[in-house]
């Protein structure tokens, strides 16, 4: 399951902007392995914001919704994703690398950034554009004989 823990995590409404933000991030010294880039519905699939892939994934998403602070943030990137846009996530592992790579994204147009910590989550922009449609919990249909 696609965690966010410890990453810094915005939405950039053009997905061609992408191998120039991960070509400064490299420069900056973050890993490549450390950069995961999620594009339309393909993102939102790995994404898995309702934890739709099985009962243990809806359970920990469920989870998140109810103790995490900007946990609806995932919505938001799911929607986001199924929208034609992007969501890059940066894991940072070391801590004085985070306000520059916070500068770079800022740098190339993203927002709906957040930090996501172990403990608490940083919001450090927020949505700018359209309201989107964003996707539920709850199945559209309840099928009588699983």
């Amino acid at each position: 399951m696609f965690s966010l823990v410890n990453r810094l995590v915005g939405v950039v409404d053009d997905p061609d902007r992408m191998p120039r933000i991960c070509e400064h991030l490299l420069g900056l010294g973050v890993v490549e392995a450390d950069i995961d880039v999620l594009i339309g519905r393909d993102g939102a699939v790995r994404l898995d914001s309702t934890g739709g892939t099985g009962w243990w994934h809806r359970m920990v998403r469920v989870s998140q919704y109810l103790l995490a602070d900007q946990s609806t943030d995932y919505l938001m990137y799911d929607a986001a994703l199924r929208d034609g846009r992007a969501v890059v996530a940066v894991h940072i592992r070391d801590r004085p690398l985070k306000p520059t790579a916070t500068a770079i994204l800022e740098e190339e147009g993203a927002h709906l950034m957040s930090f996501f910590g172990r403990i608490q989550t940083e919001q450090i922009s927020a949505w700018r554009g359209e309201e989107l449609v964003l996707p539920s919990f709850v199945p559209d249909r309840v099928d009588p004989n699983p």
